[in-house]
């Protein structure tokens, strides 16, 4: 028999939800919508698939290695390529950074409740994740991360919004924070849903890329907002001097010469992202307000989701599972470390719209509870 390093016997693989179609078959359905994945209703950005269309031309050769998406993506944020980095999605740099800056042995520092991939990476690279509790409405609390930070601390991660609550940390707490860790360690903010965010909070959601600090860095994605979920894009923004050891342990080709023409489209693509987060913006507002009304708690959710708190895991396992006949998939959160929630992704409005109509039918079950 094969043996494996010990720490590798502690993963558990990240489960993906049903699909559609598994759920048809399993409940008899004619319909399902999917609501699991924060994935962008609106599909792909038209430029970018466009743009990926043409690269499939040149798929007989290998492609720049992201080269001219770190040209085009410092352009776009006004910094040099060589703070940029680039790699099949933001969740592969969280992976590649651990495995760079950690060793066996070391720490990382998190909360209970964010980003499954965090916990899943760090313990990949031999290290050990420290987990504090969130704070109150399942925020990012600083003041216990500054706390729980020791010199053994190596990688402070952030997801800002945080996955799976929506939540954020903002502009000052975040100024606060880096002013008390030193810049001895990394502090990585997952600015997945970034755009999102942005939207919802202009006045005092962070933008990282900004900070010009030498240890923080800021991940992005073109999954979300921009819709190209499976061609697995993400990069990077930090200080050059840390950003070289993250191409120094990319693989030479990735992401594929298709992912990054999308990528490079996708940035141009400015109404699609601007109709993308007005919609999310009217959506989050509606779903939020109607589970509300019917005397669900939820997370003040920034992203393109919102988690409902069923108070016991039991309660949450039936309200997934009554979704899911009703024929929408959401996602349940044992495996983030949440097993009283459930995250709902929102879609296009008239999706909003049906669904706000089955969780105010639903709050005559489960708020009377």
């Amino acid at each position: 028999m094969i043996d494996v390093p010990a720490h590798l016997k502690q993963l558990m693989p990240y489960t993906p939800g049903a699909s559609p179609e598994q759920i048809r078959r399993q409940y008899g359905l004619e319909n399902v919508l999917k609501l699991a994945s924060n994935e962008n209703p609106f599909g792909p950005s038209p430029k970018g698939i466009e743009a990926a269309a043409n690269a499939l031309q040149h798929a007989h050769r290998y492609n720049d290695g992201g080269a001219a998406l770190r040209d085009r993506l410092a352009e776009h944020h006004g910094v040099s390529p060589d703070a940029i980095s680039v790699n099949n999605g933001s969740d592969a740099i969280i992976h590649q950074i651990m495995r760079t800056f950690l060793l066996p042995g070391q720490t990382a520092l998190s909360a209970h409740g964010s980003f499954v991939s965090f916990r899943i990476a760090v313990l990949a690279a031999g290290a050990t994740p420290t987990l504090v509790p969130m704070g109150p409405g399942y925020r990012f609390d600083v003041e216990a991360l500054a706390h729980a930070y020791t010199p053994a601390i190596k990688v402070i991660y952030i997801a800002n919004p945080n996955n799976p609550t929506g939540t954020f940390i903002t502009r000052d707490e975040l100024q606060w924070l880096i002013g008390r860790i030193p810049d001895t360690t990394l502090i990585v903010l997952d600015e997945a849903y970034y755009e999102y965010a942005k939207h919802a909070a202009p006045e005092s959601y962070p933008d990282a890329i900004t900070l010009d600090r030498p240890n923080v860095i800021s991940l992005r994605t073109f999954s979300k907002a921009y819709g190209l979920a499976s061609l697995r894009v993400g990069y990077a923004v930090g200080h050059p001097d840390v950003m070289q050891w993250l191409r120094r342990t990319s693989l030479p080709f990735d992401p594929n010469g298709p992912a990054c023409a999308a990528a490079v489209a996708a940035l141009d693509d400015v109404d699609f992202v601007a109709t993308t987060v007005a919609t999310n913006h009217e959506g989050l507002s509606m779903l939020q307000q109607s589970l509300r009304a019917g005397g669900f708690a939820t997370t003040d959710s920034v992203a393109n989701f919102v988690m409902v708190d069923c108070v016991t895991p039991e309660r949450a396992a039936d309200f997934h599972v009554d979704l899911l006949r009703r024929g929408y998939i959401s996602r349940p959160l044992a495996g983030f470390g949440i097993p009283n929630g459930v995250r709902i992704s929102t879609g296009l409005p008239e999706q909003n719209s049906a669904l706000a109509n089955v969780l105010r039918d639903m709050a005559t079950t489960y708020v009377s509870l």
